[in-house]
């Protein structure tokens, strides 16, 4: 059975509802950890190990090889499940999403708008430095980007055009879009 050394891209740490959950691969078995947003902790509140068998005949017939090679879950993958590096990465996960939603980080605006994903980073972003008492945010946003006041003005107008900003707050598309970017986000 081979489930001594996991593979670092079967990991992933992704948003699901209320919870931020992580998982890895360990041969045919993935592992799950849950753990609650709203928990008065940080450390996963369910764990959860299954058989993932999916792909080739081969690899199905490899898969359910090895589950019936240990009978079950094997006790040695019991053992190697990293609950540390699970709260760790919990606890960093959790507290990047408090300063993302306080308002102390701000969002990775690019030079040039390409995309309805860049113009909902504009937008958000200038929605953040709103919230945060900035007095003048077009102007000091787009100082930081290097560009000039029109040039911020058209971009904000395309996002208007967008569907992605309403003048004084993000829309649904925008929000829809930037939940999705968030999700990319927790799973790098």
């Amino acid at each position: 059975m081979n489930t001594s050394t996991p593979h670092e891209t079967d990991q992933q740490w992704r948003r699901d509802g209320e919870e931020i959950v992580w998982s890895r691969a360990y041969g045919p078995w993935v592992v799950e950890a849950r753990c609650p947003v709203a928990a008065p902790f940080n450390g996963p509140s369910e764990l959860s190990i299954r058989l993932a068998v999916g792909g080739s005949s081969e690899e199905i017939d490899q898969a359910m090889g090895e589950a019936l090679e240990t009978d079950g879950i094997p006790a040695a993958l019991l053992r190697q499940i990293p609950l540390a590096e699970v709260k760790a990465g919990a606890r960093a996960a959790l507290a990047k999403q408090e300063d993302r939603a306080t308002g102390l980080i701000p969002y990775p605006v690019p030079s040039r708008c390409r995309t309805e994903e860049d113009y909902a980073l504009l937008v958000a972003e200038l929605g953040r430095m709103r919230a945060t008492g900035t007095t003048a945010p077009q102007g000091e946003l787009a100082r930081r980007l290097g560009i000039g006041k029109a040039t911020m003005s058209e971009r904000i107008k395309r996002a208007r055009e967008l569907a992605l900003w309403d003048g004084q707050r993000l829309t649904e598309k925008a929000t829809a879009i930037l939940s999705q970017w968030h999700q990319n986000e927790e799973s790098n």
